[in-house]
């Protein structure tokens, strides 16, 4: 699964993520990968969480998890990383 689109539910989890207690990755369903984002902005199914889309908050992941969802007709869960 990748995909090519615009991105307007990012939350970039930019280096700043050691300061933040949470985090969440999604997760294709079908695929049991994690979702990850290229250079070029695509997603892409990724094996390592360490490369998976990083979310600072369980309310963007879950937005970002339902348009993915509603766009693609594949379903796709959010995993929260210790």
């Amino acid at each position: 699964m990748a995909f090519d689109l615009l991105l307007p539910w990012t939350d970039p989890c930019s280096g700043g993520c050691a300061d933040h207690p949470e985090r969440y990755a999604l997760r294709a369903l079908a695929e049991g990968l994690y979702l990850g984002i290229t250079t070029n902005e695509r997603i892409e199914p990724v094996e390592d969480p360490q490369r998976a889309w990083i979310f600072r908050t369980h309310d963007r992941a879950v937005t970002a998890a339902r348009e993915i969802a509603a766009t693609f007709g594949q379903a796709v869960d959010v995993v929260k990383l210790s």
